[in-house]
């Protein structure tokens, strides 16, 4: 691959990877939204199941009053009919016979809303645990997404630290070399001052013995131990004063 398309293939994957963090970016929120709109919808349909409740309730307690009704009735039919009054019993059963329709209508109604009633139930329940749920990737996908961030601005500050650690221990031993550079040149001046002024050679002169008498007291001692029949004089150091 030529080096334009080295290029080009490094353009289009770096536009790739901001179209795609861009997209990551919009689905969060998109994601978001569609959450808060379930929920809502959670909350629509959490206020039809109170009301089909309600409504289910109203009609098994008509249900409970009828078949009592129904029950008092019959009761009080048998015993118009034991008094004579079929009358009486005959406007009872006429009573009974609607208070029965009554009964069937509100059952067949309650047999119609119970399941569901009950489905719905199961709906809200089920769609509760999966908002739930997803709120909870949601927020572990946001606070990795919070990690990542602080732990990348980390590393890049550490980058960072080490780049101007490395500058400083470079900028320390060019320091060192300048340092070293300086003194060598004081040495080399004072060296060729010493030549200049000679110096320089009575100092070597002494380091080789040569033109110079001891008169250390170790020489002196050594001078006075030695056998009588020496023939070499003893030689005392001679005089510093200068005489008048």
């Amino acid at each position: 691959m030529s080096t334009w398309g080295k290029i080009f293939t490094a353009i289009r994957g770096g536009i790739n990877e901001a179209a795609e963090a861009a997209a990551d970016s919009q689905s969060m929120r998109i994601l978001d939204q569609e959450i808060r709109d379930a929920e809502q919808s959670l909350r629509s349909a959490r206020s039809d199941l109170a009301g089909i409740m309600a409504s289910n309730k109203s009609v098994m307690r008509r249900l409970e009053e009828n078949r009592a009704k129904e029950t008092k009735d019959t009761d009080s039919a048998r015993a118009a009919i034991s008094a004579g009054r079929t009358d009486l019993a005959q406007g009872l059963a006429q009573r009974i016979a609607r208070t029965r329709a009554e009964v069937q209508r509100d059952q067949e109604e309650l047999d119609r809303l119970l399941p569901r009633q009950q489905q719905m139930l199961r709906t809200i329940q089920e769609t509760e645990a999966r908002i739930a749920q997803m709120k909870r990737e949601v927020e572990n996908v946001k606070a990795n997404e919070s990690l990542l961030r602080a732990q990348s601005a980390i590393a890049h500050s550490q980058s960072g630290i080490n780049t101007r650690l490395g500058s400083a221990v470079e900028s320390l031993e060019r320091i060192k070399k300048r340092q070293e550079v300086t003194a060598g040149r004081i040495e080399a001046g004072a060296e060729l001052a010493a030549l200049e002024n000679g110096s320089d050679l009575d100092r070597q002169l002494r380091e080789a013995g040569i033109g110079s008498s001891s008169h250390s007291a170790d020489d002196i001692l050594a001078q006075l131990m030695a056998p009588k029949h020496s023939v070499e004089p003893i030689l005392l150091p001679a005089p510093t004063g200068n005489k008048d």
